[in-house]
């Protein structure tokens, strides 16, 4: 890998807030960036680092190397190379020299030009506001942009990269060490086979459906099913949709592994996520427990 010359250039106010495009429950945002056009940007805390479509990137006129082999959620096969995008502006803030990996990005049910991943985010606080359909991004010195109560404050773990909860049960018997969370998924909590299995989501179960899932690496059958609660922190969650791969190879199928996507996240009214100072922050919406 090339060495990362990603810099932030935050505005005077250190904040940056645009339009949340919450369709189909995922991160969208617009951005400027070279070529004139308005470019979509997919917010992943799952993607490392950032990423553009190839195509997009050959448009450009971007650089590109030599490619490699990839993996995501549910694939171990998906092609890359890197590159770097010159500028993006985000509303005010503008991100100088963004390295990415290039990759085809077609596969993926909705837009999207522009992956930001650990690379930016590491850098910023990001806030989600799910009630607003805000994203605000801030300098790190300024803090957490909402006051909440310390039960709500929790400790940000971390899976490689990805930012993850610990502590999160499930029912009345499993407990689940580390959660990533993953704003790129639109899913609600999806397990690995391993976990799947010990909450009876196969394709024998009661009221499992079988569904089509659709990443960076292109399509896989999906199982979901629904757990009656889930504990985080100080919240009791009820009826939470559970999914795993069905024949997925990647990420996903590794032991343990647990991620939550923005079907669960949006049950709350933000997230806050500081990687510096390793904290999550919970806004309930009304009636949350």
């Amino acid at each position: 890998m090339h060495a990362d010359s990603t810099r932030v250039v935050f505005p005077s106010s250190g904040v940056a807030e645009v339009p949340l495009i919450f369709e189909p429950k995922v991160l969208r945002f617009q951005a400027a960036g070279p070529g004139g056009d308005p470019m979509m940007v997919l917010l992943d805390t799952g993607t490392d680092p950032s990423a553009i479509d190839l195509g997009l990137a050959r448009r450009l006129g971007l650089p590109l190397g030599e490619f490699a082999m990839g993996y995501g959620a549910a694939t171990n096969a998906i092609p890359f190379t890197e590159t770097m995008l010159p500028w993006l502006r985000i509303g005010p803030l503008t991100l100088r020299n963004l390295s990415v990996l290039a990759l085809d990005l077609q596969a993926v049910p909705f837009q999207v030009d522009v992956v930001l991943g650990y690379n930016v985010l590491w850098q910023v606080v990001v806030h989600i506001d799910y009630e607003r359909r805000v994203i605000r991004l801030s300098h790190p010195d300024l803090g957490l942009p909402v006051s909440l109560p310390p039960d709500r404050l929790l400790p940000l773990a971390f899976f490689e990269h990805f930012p993850a909860l610990t502590d999160v049960t499930l029912g009345q018997e499993l407990h689940l060490p580390l959660v990533t969370i993953d704003t790129g998924s639109n899913g609600g909590l999806s397990l690995g086979p391993d976990l799947a299995q010990r909450l009876g989501l196969h394709r024998a179960s009661e009221g499992v459906t079988v569904a089509e899932g659709a990443g960076f690496g292109g399509c896989c059958e999906v199982l979901r099913g629904e757990i009656d609660s889930l504990l985080l922190g100080p919240f009791t969650l009820h009826r939470v949709e559970i999914d795993t791969p069905g024949e997925g190879t990647g990420d996903l199928s590794r032991h343990g592994r647990a991620n939550m996507g923005n079907s669960l996240l949006s049950r709350f009214a933000s997230v806050t996520l500081d990687y510096g100072r390793r904290v999550c922050g919970l806004g309930p919406r009304a009636g949350t427990t």
